[in-house]
């Protein structure tokens, strides 16, 4: 279950947040049966029943700003790269990779889905960044969509 990191001090943040607890909380309580109405807590193993497929979460975000960015990136090859060499790589602005990376974790979270995950065998760039790669079915998928 992701983390939802909330700024106490921003009533907007605050706002947002709980309409995503409530929302949770709706959806746990649809998805348990009889009289109890309490969440149901979620563990690891358990079925595929309430979860959307992949392939919808992404046709949701094409409307998005971001989704050129996952087309450039899943047009790119498979070679694990830091922020500042996706920056590069994709000819953008320095830095512009790091935001989007931040706008990618809210839409991660809410749709429970990882466009870009560490690669652990891929070590850090020179300047010490963790170097990532899109998960092979993200891609392909990303790609399938976007022709």
């Amino acid at each position: 279950m992701p983390y939802l990191m909330v700024d106490l001090d921003d009533s907007g943040d605050c706002q947002r947040a709980m309409r995503q607890l409530r929302h949770h909380l709706r959806r746990a309580s649809d998805e348990q049966p009889g009289p109890c109405r309490e969440p149901m807590l979620r563990s690891g193993g358990g079925g595929k029943a309430g979860k959307t497929p992949l392939k919808q979460k992404l046709q949701r975000i094409r409307q998005r700003g971001v989704w050129r960015f996952l087309v450039q990136i899943a047009r790119l090859d498979d070679t694990p790269r830091s922020l500042p060499e996706l920056d590069e790589a994709l000819d953008l602005p320095r830095n512009k990779m790091r935001s989007t990376k931040a706008i990618f974790a809210k839409l991660e979270n809410r749709l429970d889905v990882r466009f870009l995950k560490p690669a652990s065998d891929a070590g850090e760039d020179e300047s010490g960044n963790p170097r990532y790669v899109m998960p092979p079915r993200v891609r392909k998928l990303v790609l399938e969509l976007a022709d």
